[in-house]
């Protein structure tokens, strides 16, 4: 098969913890042309080496983390994609972040990390170009992870090495942590976290010296980087970006749109959300804006506060779903108090939705009857209560006590164990905590939520346009607030004008979409060979149940018929039966003819 012109350089570095040793995994241009990068490329070595009810913690489990063609060179914001089998959910799962990590592994010559096995002790592993040393990580195990970042620079003595770790939630097995690059970006949808715990890896550190990302036309591209450049610095859109981060959105959605996550979805009306969002910010907390690789909106926004009882705290707050699931979610009124509760999830790596979705349930439990304080060590939490919400945290961080033991289980582990009603209101999509959008508010976030692989996911699209798209920026590696949102009905044409001169390649808009259903219909497969069908495509019976009390979209609720309406269009759009289930027809124009014995035999095991 042949070798990637340019874009890739044909090679994935292949981690074995077990061994302590690691090799070249090569890869085609061909499997590149079919599967991008990515989200793309990480689907198809899972659902090509895994069995149906693989155990993710086994230890030839793998994470795989990809950066895609376009990073390293001068296309806007790349990103980092991490796919793995997902402990929480069972399912193929992805997540991305940004920084400036993609273009790291790019330039030290890879074009992708496998990672399988798992060590004896606590270790990590440094990669400098074609060099890869592991080392002790006993004496940063049980550190935080910004503690663990800063070990890893001072012992590597080198300020540009870019990391991705893991916290105490994730040496703890809590099985919604997560994976902290850099200090202050997160990819948490994926919940690594667990396994690179499971793996007993801390995380690992990159630094590229000596390669650059081959270019098959250089003006070409260029050009065409140029275009796609300049879009994002005259839209609107990235402008507001660059001034208010994504944290505008929790005035927006509160006033405008009436989607704002509240009390757990008990409402999405909060105006006290003014003393959480952008401009309580501005006035009281940033200090620096902070871009990624090659990026004209720099969203991510430092601070230090500088009143209250975290006097002196240096984070990045808030982001939407981070200051909606730890702020108007459960009912904070103080600023301060909802950044120390950002920032102690990122420290502990935990994913700040999850987090913030069990503790605005057990929230309701407690309120309804469900829970009682002597169920959570004594401890009564109460909206808007951030003492109380901080030392439950720090319980499920290190599964202490009951209530720490309990909560690190998440939202629908606990509905089951407990009982009493609360699956009324356990607001989960395929095991997952909803995110910062309520769909009665915002309805075709529905599509992200259900018909996306990750279940729950904010960022997956809102119809079936957007999923495709979604797919393909993910396996580029793309930041979709500087690409799809900003390109919009123009991003086929955007991607390809980059992609071709880039990689020698003669991807036509048309391709571009067959790769994206290509992608979606990989990872459903994958899926629905773990029992996934439409039963599971289904938001929380709260959203069916329950029509929004006030607010700008007061008296909203989520029918029946919209569900039904959002999977005719969804399925129909990728080739998928009326249960969700890809189709031969469909399998075969895609070119994954290799997957239909694996569909027919879920089909027979789950009576689908």
């Amino acid at each position: 098969m042949a070798a990637p012109k340019g874009g890739n350089f044909g090679k994935v570095l292949e981690i074995d913890l077990g061994k302590l040793t690691y090799k070249t995994r090569p890869v085609s241009d061909e499997i590149l042309q079919q599967y991008i990068g990515g989200r793309g490329l990480g689907a198809y070595y899972a659902v090509t080496e895994y069995k149906a009810g693989k155990n993710p913690y086994d230890e030839d489990a793998f994470v795989f983390l990809g950066p895609g063609p376009l990073a390293g060179t001068m296309c806007v914001s790349p990103r980092t994609s991490i796919v793995n089998k997902n402990p929480y959910t069972g399912n193929l799962n992805h997540a991305e972040c940004g920084a400036h990590l993609a273009s790291e592994i790019k330039w030290a010559g890879w074009d992708g990390i496998y990672i399988k096995g798992r060590a004896r002790k606590p270790t990590w592993f440094s990669v400098v170009d074609d060099k890869v040393e592991f080392k002790d990580a006993s004496k940063m195990w049980g550190k935080t992870t910004e503690v663990a970042h800063e070990m890893m620079v001072r012992e590597m003595k080198d300020p540009l090495i870019r990391t991705i770790v893991i916290g105490p939630a994730g040496e703890n097995g809590v099985l919604y942590s997560c994976l902290i690059v850099e200090r202050f970006r997160a990819a948490a949808r994926s919940n690594a976290g667990s396994v690179f715990g499971d793996k007993k890896l801390k995380g690992f550190a990159v630094r590229g010296t000596k390669y650059a990302v081959p270019v098959v036309d250089n003006a070409k591209f260029l050009a065409a980087a140029n275009v796609a450049k300049e879009a994002n610095i005259n839209n609107p859109g990235a402008g507001r970006r660059k001034v208010w981060g994504t944290a505008a959105s929790m005035e927006t959605n509160n006033f405008l749109t009436g989607s704002l996550i509240v009390k757990n979805n008990q409402t999405t009306w909060w105006p006290d959300v003014v003393r959480l969002g952008a401009e309580e910010a501005e006035r009281k907390f940033w200090k620096r804006h902070v871009s990624c690789t090659n990026c004209q909106a720099h969203c991510l926004k430092l601070g230090v506060l500088r009143e209250g009882k975290y006097t002196g705290l240096v984070a990045e707050s808030p982001e939407y779903e981070s200051g909606g699931l730890l702020g108007t979610n459960l009912g904070m009124k103080k600023f301060d108090e909802m950044t120390a509760l950002i920032e102690a999830c990122d420290a502990y790596g935990l994913d700040n939705i999850s987090t913030g979705g069990v503790l605005g349930f057990v929230t309701e439990a407690v309120e309804k009857g469900a829970l009682k304080p002597s169920d959570l060590d004594g401890l009564k939490p109460t909206w808007g209560d951030g003492d109380t919400y901080m030392k439950l945290i720090d319980k499920i961080a290190y599964k202490q006590g009951k209530a720490g033991k309990l909560l690190s289980q998440g939202v629908a582990r606990i509905s089951k164990q407990i009982g009493k009603g609360t699956d009324a209101y356990a607001n989960t999509v395929k095991g997952r905590e909803l995110a910062a959008h309520d769909p009665r508010g915002d309805k075709p976030r529905a599509y992200s939520y259900c018909i996306g692989p990750n279940g729950a996911d904010h960022h997956e699209g809102t119809n079936t346009t957007s999923l495709c798209q979604t797919a393909m920026m993910d396996s580029l590696c793309l930041c979709s607030f500087t690409s799809m949102f900003v390109w919009g009905a123009q991003t086929d044409k955007v991607v390809t004008d980059m992609i071709n001169p880039l990689c020698g390649w003669n991807m036509k808009t048309e391709d571009f979409w067959t790769a994206a259903k290509r992608i979606m219909t990989v990872e459903r497969v994958f899926n629905v060979r773990e029992g996934v069908s439409s039963k599971d495509d289904r938001l929380p019976k709260r959203m069916y149940a329950e029509k929004l009390p006030e607010g700008p979209k007061k008296n909203s609720i989520f029918t029946e018929e919209d569900q039904k309406k959002m999977e005719a269009t969804a399925y129909g759009f990728f080739g998928w039966d009326a249960k969700g289930i890809p189709t031969e027809a469909a399998l075969k124009s895609y070119g994954l003819d290799y997957l239909i014995a694996d569909v027919n035999a879920a089909r027979k095991k789950y009576n689908l």
